[in-house]
C-alpha cells in the first residue's frame, strides 16, 4: 500500500513538474505597472500576494516574468476559478486597469470576469481573450463596470478578483503578466451617481448604464475619457479635464458641487443630462421648470432648431419617454438648439438641448444612437471644447476599415478581395478608397469638419463591401425580441412588422404581457391603461405576422409586475403575501413569489389564454426564474418548504445557506415553483392547440443557474415542454459567443437551440458587423437559428445593412 502512496505522489509530482516545464511565450513589456506587481519575483511572492479561492490551483512564478494561473475543472464542481491580487491602488484619476492575458485553450470557459474589492462592495466587469495561446493586452475600463454591495469608492480599491467562468470540465493553463493602470490623458470626465445607488433598488442600474452610454459614445468618437464616482470627486482629478457630464446624477453630494463649482469658475464646461438639481443649473445658468411625460407613445427624438450647430444633424431618433424643462436664470443666455419631435411626426415647443455659456443641457438621459448620434454629440462636444474636433478627425480616418478583425485599411482590402467580391462589393471598395484619401487631404489641411465628412462617407462604403462579401443561409429562424407592446418607435405593427420581413427576419417575440399588465383584453390581468385608445396590441400584431408571413411568440415577463402594474393590484399582492421578500427581510412589492400556489396559477392562465383567444405561434417565457439567490424567502416560502420538507427549520433562513440538507432541499423546492409553470402551461397550451410552440428565454449556465434562480431549463428541455430555448448570450466577445453557444448545444440537447444574440446590449447598439459575425457563428455550429435583443430603433438602424449580404436570402 505504502509503495502505491508513493507511486501516486510521484505521479502527482510528475504531472505538476510537467505543467511547470510548458513554456509559454515571453509577454510583451508593461506599462505603468502596479508596486506590487512589479515587486514579483518567485513563488514565495505569488503565494502572498495572489491567494486562490476555495477549489482554485495556487498561482506560480515564472522566470520569464508572468504568473501561471492553472485551471482545474476536470473532475470538480466549482463553478470559476479564481485569484484575488492584493493591491491597495487609487484608481480613481485612471480609465481603468490593463494586463496581458494568455489562455492556452479557450473551451473550457464561457467567460471571464474582473472584480475590484473596494469597502462593501466591488465593482465588476467582464472580459474575454479574442485567441488562444497568445498575449493578448486586457483592457478594463472603469465605464464597463456595475457595482455590487456599497464600495467605498474606486480610491480604496484592496483587492482585484481574476475569474474564469466554467464552461466544460477540461483543465487547461492561464497566465497573466504586467497588472497596471490603463488610459492615456483623458479630456471628458463622466460623473457616475455612486452616492444614489443606496435604496434606489432597481433605478440602480440606470446609473452605471448611462454612466457607461455617454463614455462608450466619446469612445466611438475616439475622444479619452475616465469615468469617476461622484463619492470620489477631488481637485486634482479635473487636471487637463476640458469637459464633465453629469449623465443621469438625480442627487449630488455637497462637497461634489463644490468641487465642479470651482471647476466652473476655472472655465471648464459642463454637459448635464435630464437632472438638473438647482446647484447645478445655476452651474449652467439655467433652472428647471417642470418635466413633461411624451404622451400617447415615446418622443421621436431630437430636431434640429435654426438655431442649432453647423455641424449638428437635422434629426437624431431617441425614443425619449419624457424630458426635463429648463429656462435661462435671470440674467443669463441660452440658445435651444433641438427640440423634440413627438410620436406623429411634429416638432414640440419642448427644448431637448440647451447650449449655455457654461455648457449644455439635455432634457433626457443619452441613449447612445447610431452615426447620427455620435454626430449630435460630437457637434456638441466640439461646440463647447473646439479641441476636441482634431482628436475626433484623427481617430475617424484611423478606424476606417478596421472591421471584420481587420487591423488597418490595408488588412480590411487585402480581406475583402480574398472573398472574390462581386462587382458591386468592388465598386464600393474603390469608393472607400477615394473618399479615405480625401479624408487625409483634409487632415493635413486641418479642415476637421470636411476631413470627418469624408471618413464617414469612406467607412460606408467600406461596409457595404464588407457586407456584400458576407453569405445568406435560406430557411434559417431569424427572430427578434420586441421589449416594446406597440413595435418600433413611431411605427404601428404593420409597418414594423413589414419592415422586419423586408430584411429577411422570420420571426418576432413581442412582449405583451408582465406580471400585472396585459397589452390585450386578458380575462385574468389588469390590462394597460390605454387599451381603449390604441387598441388589443396582441390582435394587431398577430393581424400584421399574418399579412407578411412572420412568425408571432408572443412573450411574457413572468413574476414581474415592473413599474407597469395598477397601484391597486400591486397593493393587493402585498396584501395577500403573494410578493417576494428578499434573504435580509425587505419587501420586493414588485416580484411576485413563484412558490405561491394563487401565484403559479396567474402565470399559467395568462399565458395559456394566448393560445385560446389568438393564433399565435407560441408562447414564450421571461424571467422564469427567481431574481438571484436572495429571494424569496416570504412567510409563505416558508411555510410552504417546512410542509415539503416534513420539519420545522429552526434559523430561517439562515439554515437554507448553511445547514446543507436544508441548503439541497430548498433548491429542489425553489426549481419546483418554476418547473410546474412551464410544465402546465406547455400541456394546456398544446391541449388547445398542439401546434404551439413553448419557448423560453434562459440565462446562459444551465449546471449553475438551476441553482442559482430555480433556473431548470436543460430538464425542462429533455421533458419536451419546450420547442425551442434561447440563452441570452449577451456579449460583445465573439469568442466568448462561440464557446456559451457551444456549450449549450449539449443543453438543450434534441430541442431546438436559437441563442440570444444582445445587440442592444453592446457598448455600440448599433454595431451590425459584430451581429453578422454572431449570426455566422451560430450557422457554423449548426443551429438553425438566432434571435436578436432588441427590435428597437438601433434594430432600425442595422437591419439594412445585414440584408445585403448576412439575411439576403
Amino acid at each position: 500500500m505504502r509503495r502505491l502512496n508513493v507511486l501516486g505522489c510521484l505521479v502527482v509530482a510528475g504531472m505538476l513538474m510537467g505543467a511547470r516545464a510548458q513554456e509559454l511565450p515571453r509577454p510583451p513589456e508593461g506599462g505603468r505597472v502596479f508596486p506590487e506587481w512589479q515587486a514579483l519575483r518567485d513563488d514565495a511572492g505569488v503565494r502572498k500576494t495572489l491567494l486562490p479561492m476555495a477549489g482554485t490551483p495556487q498561482a506560480t512564478w515564472d522566470a520569464a516574468g508572468y504568473v501561471r494561473l492553472p485551471v482545474n475543472f476536470k473532475g470538480t464542481r466549482h463553478a470559476r476559478v479564481n485569484w484575488d491580487v492584493r493591491t491597495k491602488v487609487d484608481l480613481r484619476g485612471s480609465r481603468g486597469i490593463q494586463f496581458d492575458f494568455y489562455c492556452r485553450e479557450l473551451e473550457p470557459f464561457t467567460s471571464f470576469s474582473v472584480y475590484f474589492r473596494s469597502g462593501d462592495g466591488w465593482y465588476h466587469a467582464s472580459f474575454c481573450p479574442d485567441r488562444a495561446g497568445v498575449w493578448q493586452r486586457i483592457e478594463i475600463d472603469k465605464a464597463d463596470t456595475r457595482v455590487e454591495g456599497k464600495p467605498a469608492g474606486w480610491g480604496q480599491v484592496d483587492a482585484i478578483r481574476v475569474s474564469g467562468w466554467r464552461g466544460r470540465d477540461l483543465d487547461t493553463l492561464c497566465a497573466m503578466a504586467n497588472l497596471g493602470f490603463a488610459g492615456g490623458t483623458p479630456q471628458v470626465l463622466v460623473v457616475r451617481a455612486d452616492s444614489n445607488v443606496a435604496g434606489s433598488g432597481g433605478e440602480g442600474k440606470s446609473f452605471s448604464r448611462y454612466a457607461w452610454t455617454v463614455s462608450s459614445t466619446f469612445d466611438r468618437l475616439g475622444i479619452d475619457s475616465v469615468q469617476v464616482a461622484d463619492t470620489d470627486l477631488a481637485p486634482d482629478l479635473f487636471e487637463g479635464i476640458k469637459l464633465v457630464v453629469l449623465p443621469y446624477n438625480p442627487r449630488i453630494p455637497a462637497t461634489a458641487v463644490e468641487h465642479l463649482r470651482a471647476y466652473v469658475a476655472g472655465g471648464g464646461k459642463l454637459l448635464v443630462c435630464y437632472s438638473l438639481p438647482a446647484e447645478i443649473g445655476k452651474l449652467l445658468g439655467l433652472r428647471a421648470t417642470g418635466s413633461v411625460v411624451a404622451e400617447p407613445t415615446y418622443f421621436m427624438g431630437f430636431a434640429r432648431t435654426v438655431q442649432g450647430l453647423p455641424a449638428q444633424p437635422d434629426f437624431v431618433k431617441q425614443a425619449s419617454w419624457r424630458t426635463t424643462l429648463a429656462a435661462p436664470l435671470e440674467g443669463q443666455s441660452a440658445r435651444v438648439l433641438a427640440v423634440w419631435r413627438d410620436g406623429q411626426g411634429n416638432d414640440t415647443p419642448h427644448p431637448a438641448l440647451t447650449l449655455t455659456p457654461a455648457g449644455a443641457f439635455m432634457g433626457h438621459v443619452w441613449f447612445g444612437g447610431g452615426v447620427e448620434g455620435l454626430a449630435l454629440m460630437r457637434a456638441v462636444a466640439g461646440e463647447i471644447v473646439p479641441d476636441i474636433w482634431q482628436k475626433s478627425a484623427e481617430q475617424a480616418l484611423a478606424r476606417i476599415g478596421t472591421i471584420g478583425g481587420a487591423a488597418d485599411f490595408a488588412a480590411f482590402c487585402a480581406a475583402v478581395e480574398a472573398m472574390r467580391p462581386s462587382q458591386e462589393a468592388r465598386d464600393a471598395l474603390a469608393k472607400s478608397v477615394a473618399a479615405r484619401d480625401e479624408a487625409a487631404k483634409h487632415l493635413a489641411a486641418k479642415r476637421w469638419h470636411e476631413s470627418l465628412k469624408a471618413s464617414g462617407e469612406a467607412d460606408d462604403a467600406a461596409r457595404r463591401a464588407w457586407f456584400l462579401t458576407r453569405k445568406s443561409r435560406p430557411g434559417e429562424h431569424r427572430a427578434f425580441w420586441c421589449h416594446s407592446a406597440f413595435g418600433l418607435p413611431g411605427k404601428n405593427w404593420d409597418e414594423s412588422i413589414r419592415f422586419l420581413k423586408e430584411h429577411g427576419f422570420t420571426a418576432i417575440q413581442p412582449n405583451m404581457l408582465w406580471g400585472g399588465t396585459a397589452y390585450y383584453p386578458s380575462k385574468v390581468l389588469p390590462v394597460y391603461e390605454g387599451l381603449a385608445e390604441r387598441g388589443d396590441q396582441v390582435e394587431q400584431c398577430v393581424a400584421a405576422c399574418r399579412k407578411y408571413g412572420v412568425a408571432c411568440h408572443v412573450w411574457k415577463v413572468n413574476w414581474n409586475m415592473s413599474n407597469k402594474a395598477p397601484k391597486a393590484f400591486v397593493k393587493r399582492m402585498v396584501r395577500e403575501g403573494r410578493v417576494q421578500k428578499l434573504f435580509s427581510g425587505e419587501v420586493q412589492d414588485s416580484w411576485l413569489c413563484p412558490s405561491h400556489p394563487a401565484n403559479q396559477d396567474l402565470e399559467v392562465a395568462s399565458m395559456v389564454e394566448l393560445v385560446r383567444m389568438y393564433k399565435v405561434d407560441g408562447v414564450h417565457f421571461d424571467y422564469i426564474r427567481y431574481p438571484d439567490g436572495n429571494s424569496c424567502f416570504c412567510d409563505g416560502c416558508r411555510t410552504r418548504f417546512e410542509a415539503k420538507l416534513g420539519r420545522r427549520v429552526a434559523q430561517w433562513p439562515q439554515d437554507t445557506r448553511r445547514d446543507e440538507e436544508v441548503r439541497s432541499a430548498w433548491l429542489a423546492f425553489r426549481r419546483a415553483g418554476i418547473d410546474t409553470v412551464v410544465r402546465r402551461v406547455a400541456q394546456e397550451a398544446r391541449a388547445i392547440r398542439p401546434s404551439v410552440q413553448i419557448s423560453a428565454a434562459v440565462f446562459r449556465n444551465w449546471p449553475l443557474d438551476r441553482d442559482n434562480v430555480g433556473q431548470d431549463w436543460g430538464m425542462w428541455c429533455e421533458q419536451g415542454w419546450l420547442d425551442f430555448v434561447c440563452p441570452m448570450d449577451y456579449v460583445d466577445s465573439n469568442v466568448a459567443f462561440r464557446n456559451m453557444v457551444s456549450t449549450q448545444k449539449t443543453f438543450a440537447g434534441k430541442v431546438r437551440l436559437y441563442p440570444g444574440i444582445g445587440l442592444s446590449c453592446w457598448k455600440n447598439p448599433q454595431d451590425a458587423v459584430k451581429l453578422a459575425e454572431q449570426i455566422e457563428v451560430t450557422r457554423e455550429l449548426g443551429l438553425s437559428g438566432f434571435t436578436v435583443f432588441n427590435y428597437d430603433a438601433n434594430a432600425e438602424a442595422v437591419l439594412p445593412w445585414v440584408r445585403l449580404g448576412t439575411t439576403a436570402d
